[in-house]
């Protein structure tokens, strides 16, 4: 499971696209902090938290699931299509292959996250690990997710196609549900992570952990059922 975890959390950084995606976070990151930090000199004004991360909560609740599903949607069809998941299941269990696929991807965006964060504490002079730790929950469910279509769907160019559909789909519904009353957005408010993390309290990201946990359990149980 280690040497798993290692090699996707190496692999994450290989790609052009995934140093372009930390370069937005870490530009937006500072660029909206230096225009905060400039703006409350100019006006007195002291900002609250809101306004040096909202360019971060922006990007993962909105776009969140369009850069995941783009970086890392093929992470276990990968492995099924090539063939290469029957050396890895020779050396180690499945569940192991799971774990270590999404320990590699949460490492990645912990990385990121991180390195935003930095960024943020330079100009603001403090981390705001409260709103770090609500962010890689969010990111937790899109990555679980992701690993559970991967797993369920056994072509790339499928899982890539369909993963798009849902980087469009469940941000607009999820939040466009916030705000109707219609029954039928009801039901998928309750399904999305948007309300808990929005309108669910204190405890409400324990829920979309939940979620996250349930759909990594699906995903093992997906992988041992199928015949490689």
């Amino acid at each position: 499971m280690i040497a798993i975890w290692k090699k996707e959390f190496i692999q994450s950084f290989r790609s052009i696209f995934s140093l372009i995606t930390i370069g937005i976070f870490i530009a937006v990151s500072y660029y909206l902090s230096d225009f905060v930090t400039n703006s409350s000199l100019l006006t007195g004004i002291k900002f609250a938290e809101a306004g040096y991360v909202s360019g971060l909560v922006f990007l993962i609740y909105i776009m969140g699931f369009l850069f995941i599903f783009s970086l890392f949607h093929d992470t276990i069809n990968r492995e099924t299509e090539s063939r290469t998941i029957r050396f890895l299941v020779t050396k180690t269990s499945r569940s192991s292959i799971i774990v270590g696929k999404l320990l590699g991807i949460f490492s990645y965006w912990f990385i990121c996250l991180l390195a935003s964060f930095s960024m943020i504490a330079f100009f603001s002079h403090e981390f705001y690990i409260k709103t770090f730790g609500s962010l890689f929950v969010m990111l937790a469910y899109i990555v679980s997710l992701c690993v559970l279509l991967s797993c369920l769907i056994p072509k790339r160019s499928m899982s890539m196609f369909i993963g798009l559909l849902i980087s469009m789909a469940i941000p607009t519904f999820g939040l466009w549900s916030l705000f109707s009353e219609k029954l039928w957005l009801k039901i998928i408010k309750y399904m999305t992570p948007y309300h808990y993390m929005l309108e669910g309290g204190t405890w409400g990201w324990l829920v979309v952990l939940l979620f996250a946990a349930i759909m990594v359990g699906v995903s093992i149980l997906s992988l041992h059922r199928r015949d490689l």
